[in-house]
C-alpha cells in the first residue's frame, strides 16, 4: 500500500510538471503566431 501511494505522489507531480513546459510551450506557439501576423 504505502510504496503504491508513493507511485502515484510521484505520477502526480511529475504529471504536473510536464504539464507546465507544455502549457509554456503553447502560450510562447501562440505567441510567435501573433508576432507573424503582426508582422
Amino acid at each position: 500500500m504505502d510504496k503504491d501511494c508513493k507511485k502515484n505522489t510521484t505520477a502526480s507531480t511529475s504529471g504536473q510538471t510536464d504539464k507546465k513546459p507544455g502549457a509554456s510551450g503553447l502560450v510562447f506557439a501562440i505567441t510567435e503566431g501573433h508576432a507573424a501576423n503582426t508582422s
